[in-house]
């Protein structure tokens, strides 16, 4: 049997059974992808000679808090590939194209890998927080206590340290023969002695073209690859924690609507706002 990648279709098996509420991916029907990504900050308060493990807890909480709310979930950490059962949020649906790449990355970047558009996740990851919303103003988030599959990179530190986090996403030419791919790389920047857009140059081209290398390794070909980077600065004290992760889930009922596939997310959300959980 063929298989043709639909969106129309897809979206059919990818309800949640809540009005208001998103839940995890349990292996039935289709579902959905969302990028999120942040770096939480938490003041050692917890920390002794022998463990920092609960101040990195609760760095991590902050995280998952700190900017898309996808709070108060079991995350279970899955491989890292979107297969023609689901759709990406903000790129296949929702879509949000304003936020263009760094002006330093443009022209080496655009030379380097003629013949596959490069573009910027941030897009994906504010379409993932109008989604969701955030800590203070939930729109449809996870329901609370649902079990979530991601693909997820962390990473902790204590200050002083520059930490950050990179993703890139790799969408196939053929989305029925090919999965879309899912990259993440936690770290930290050592140096201070480099210009920062230098680093972030590097670190950009580095996982695009980790991309591209499993495309050969697998016989994929992408035609568009998004990439998006987050540092921050830890001081003395605090515990940081880089969180990269994409959820697996099914959408809000009230989220949906018959028009979805053709709306960018400007438009998503003046129809869907009236059904905000808060």
């Amino acid at each position: 049997m063929s298989i043709i990648f639909s969106k129309k279709k897809i979206l059919e098996s990818v309800i949640s059974p809540f009005d208001q509420y998103c839940v995890g991916y349990s292996g039935q029907g289709s579902y959905l992808t969302a990028l999120v990504m942040d770096i939480g900050i938490f003041e050692e308060t917890f920390s002794h000679s022998g463990s920092k493990k609960l101040d990195s807890i609760l760095a991590y909480d902050r995280a998952e808090v700190g900017s898309a709310y996808i709070g108060q979930i079991n995350m279970s950490v899955v491989s890292s590939f979107c297969g023609f059962q689901g759709l990406l949020w903000g790129h296949d649906i929702a879509k949000k194209e304003s936020i263009k790449l760094p002006p330093f990355l443009l022209e080496k970047i655009f030379n380097k890998f003629k013949g596959i558009k490069i573009k910027n996740a941030e897009n994906l990851r504010k379409a993932a927080q109008a989604l969701f919303g955030t800590n203070d103003e939930r729109h449809f988030p996870f329901l609370p206590g649902t079990h979530v599959p991601c693909a997820v990179k962390v990473y902790y530190k204590s200050g002083p340290a520059h930490l950050y986090g990179v993703v890139a996403i790799g969408i196939p030419k053929d989305r029925s023969k090919c999965a879309c791919l899912f990259m993440e790389d936690v770290g930290e920047i050592i140096t201070e002695q480099q210009n920062i857009d230098n680093i972030k140059e590097k670190i950009y081209a580095n996982i695009i073209q980790g991309v591209i290398e499993i495309g050969k390794n697998q016989r994929v070909e992408y035609s568009e690859i998004f990439v998006d980077f987050m540092s921050k600065k830890i001081k003395s004290g605090d515990r940081g924690c880089v969180l990269v992760t994409i959820p697996y889930f099914q959408l809000a009922k009230k989220a949906f609507n018959k028009n979805l596939t053709g709306q960018s997310v400007s438009e998503w959300l003046e129809k869907s706002k009236k059904h905000f959980l808060q």
